[in-house]
């Protein structure tokens, strides 16, 4: 039965980081805070090198969202798979700092793509998968004895 109560709390934590960090995109959202910083980063791109025009294509806020979502949830489901706080925090790292450079190489191309909450909500969630402790491992010789 270990391996089941060990499923059902990877698949408790996972949820919580998830939604944790899409709520906070919701609520900032609904605050009217992420549609300002839209605003403020297509207006940063329309200068040199970026040159983007004021009506450039961009993401809807529903299709916006759902980025965000699967992004998240499929970050915290990595993080929570990795062993070591060292190598989720380089990997957490790693992603996010990819997922910051769509933005300027699809401005590159034309397409404006706002990052910022898909960068919040993935660093929020992928911040409480590292800091919230792991369940202890049982010891080797307590594995063995359990057996017989």
């Amino acid at each position: 039965m270990p391996a089941k109560t060990h499923q059902d709390i990877l698949l408790m934590r996972w949820a919580l980081f998830s939604v944790a960090g899409l709520i906070l995109i919701v609520a900032l959202y609904s605050l009217g805070i992420t549609p300002v910083w839209a605003r403020g980063l297509k207006e940063a791109m329309a200068s040199v090198p970026f040159l983007l025009p004021p009506e450039a294509p961009a993401l809807s806020p529903g299709t916006g969202f759902l980025l965000c979502m699967a992004i998240t949830l499929a970050l915290v489901y990595d993080l929570l798979l990795i062993r070591g706080t060292l190598r989720k925090t380089a990997v957490l790292a790693a992603f996010l700092l990819l997922l910051a450079c769509f933005t300027p190489v699809l401005g590159l191309w034309g397409f404006f793509f706002n990052a910022i909450p898909c960068l919040l909500s993935a660093g929020s969630a992928g911040a409480l998968a590292i800091l919230w402790p792991s369940p202890p491992s049982c010891p080797a010789s307590s594995r063995t004895s359990s057996r017989s």
